[in-house]
């Protein structure tokens, strides 16, 4: 209703305004036609009691004459009076006293009281004065006041017949259908695109329906094209992740085939001595323990080595970054001892994020990988946990706020200037064929992503690099 009051009022406005100066230009047409009447009345009657006056004053009978004939027109025209008054009591100005002069009638108007006529005569004793047609303008008034409600009462009947239309059209050409497109637009919103709008106006707002149903309909098509396009894309990103992870797997495999190695040499060596009998009694049940000690140590290399290739739907949890990243030392201590390189976790405050603990571990292993094969000579790589204020990189937006920090560094080679604005590139990699796929970082950073987190790098060559993972410390839409 809003809108039409916006539209109807104005609309009103201009015509009661219109319609009040047609109605002031009618009255005062009325007001100017009634004088002119009075005036050439007066000056017809004051011209007639002039001729009478004369013919009294020519039979000898001025005086008495005179005041005959005054208190006859008086006493049949209440509303009008006449006297004869002598010039030199009557203020007249210069213009006033030369139209007299030429005999010509001169007319007072007081606006809303009385209409006066002054006639140039002889007084009955001879000496010059005006005869003086005063008519009083009640009935004036009276007729004004009627023209004045008549046009009131116009106006309050158009006001209210113009005010039941403007509510009658207004709801039902403009308000129900505004209501109709505000409620599609705040369903839209929200996502729902169903339920077309029954609109049938031939005008603007009819036009919009259509054009609104007609969006809806390409935003359905839209959404259903973007989530198959999702969907291929989730399907598309787990199969890379889980292509990055068997190739770390692949690579943690050549450093836990050596961990394996002198468990399994003992366990045969014990095995065969139980078999030829070289121990027997408590010393083959000492064999047997340490036998299935080695066989659990083995087993549990295995198991840790596929848990991590498994591939399964991300779990996000509540889980403690420090733990993750010690767990992830212990699975990749064989591979770093075999590079020559120490590992280690630093001590590192109590930080809990939202997240897959697998996931995490993944790019933790990449990262780790990345240290070792930079360091063909061996070196140390150090991770750390810590909780810091900072605001995310342009392309993430966002105010600054508290995250979680999780470092790896090592003191290799470093990455140059050349490669360093590529190293996120998919499948972009400087290392040799069969020790990388160019896969790790990409991956990484999109698990990070994925978190509503980021990855940045602070690398010298040859100082070394250090990679720093950003995860809020409250879980937030992306």
């Amino acid at each position: 209703m809003q809108l039409a009051r916006k539209i109807t009022l104005p609309l009103a406005l201009s015509a009661f305004l219109a319609l009040g100066f047609s109605a002031w230009l009618s009255v005062r047409e009325a007001v100017e036609l009634h004088h002119a009447d009075i005036e050439r009345d007066q000056s017809v009657a004051g011209r007639v009691l002039l001729a009478a006056l004369e013919r009294e004053r020519q039979a000898g009978t001025a005086q008495a004459g005179a005041d005959a004939l005054l208190a006859v027109a008086n006493r049949d025209a209440a509303s009008t009076q006449m006297r004869l008054v002598p010039l030199t009591q009557l203020g007249l100005n210069e213009t006033q006293r030369e139209a007299l002069a030429r005999g010509e009638p001169v007319f007072v108007l007081d606006v809303w009281h009385t209409a006066e006529t002054l006639l140039a005569t002889a007084l009955p004793d001879g000496s010059p004065g005006v005869l003086w047609v005063q008519e009083t303008l009640g009935a004036e008034r009276d007729t004004v006041a009627r023209i004045v409600k008549s046009h009131v009462f116009n106006f309050g009947t158009l006001a209210m017949l113009w005010a039941v239309v403007a509510i009658g059209l207004g709801a039902v050409v403009v308000g129900r259908p505004m209501r109709s497109l505000a409620e599609k637009a705040r369903r839209v919103s929200k996502g729902d695109y169903s339920g077309p709008l029954a609109i049938v106006q031939r005008d603007e707002i009819g036009q919009l329906a259509t054009e609104m149903n007609h969006m809806c309909d390409e935003l359905l098509r839209a959404s259903d094209r973007l989530q198959q396009e999702v969907t291929a894309r989730n399907t598309a990103q787990d199969a890379l992740r889980h292509a990055d992870r068997l190739t770390t797997v692949g690579i943690l495999a050549a450093g836990i085939a050596h961990e394996l190695g002198t468990p399994l040499n003992v366990v045969s060596m014990r095995a065969r001595m139980i078999s030829t009998g070289e121990v027997q009694g408590d010393e083959a049940k000492k064999n047997a323990e340490i036998i299935h000690q080695q066989t659990g140590q083995m087993t549990r290399i295995i198991r840790q080595l596929l848990d991590f290739a498994r591939r399964e739907t991300p779990r996000m949890t509540r889980f403690s970054l420090a733990q993750v990243a010690t767990e992830a030392v212990a699975m990749l201590h064989p591979l770093v001892e075999k590079g020559g390189c120490t590992l280690a976790v630093e001590p590192s405050e109590s930080v809990e994020v939202d997240g897959d603990p697998r996931q995490l571990q993944q790019v933790i292993a990449n990262l780790v990988i990345n240290s070792v094969q930079a360091m063909p000579q061996g070196g140390p790589v150090t991770l750390s946990v810590k909780k810091v204020r900072a605001t995310p990189p342009p392309d993430l937006g966002g105010p600054e706020r508290a995250y979680a920090r999780l470092d790896v560094h090592d003191r290799g080679t470093g990455i140059t200037e050349e490669v360093f604005p590529r190293i996120f590139e998919p499948f972009f990699t400087t290392k040799a064929v069969g020790d990388g796929n160019g896969l790790g970082l990409p991956v990484a950073w999109g698990i990070l992503k994925d978190h509503h987190g980021w990855i940045s790098v602070d690398s010298r060559p040859g100082v070394g690099t250090t990679f720093s993972l950003f995860l809020p410390l409250e879980h937030e839409a992306a």
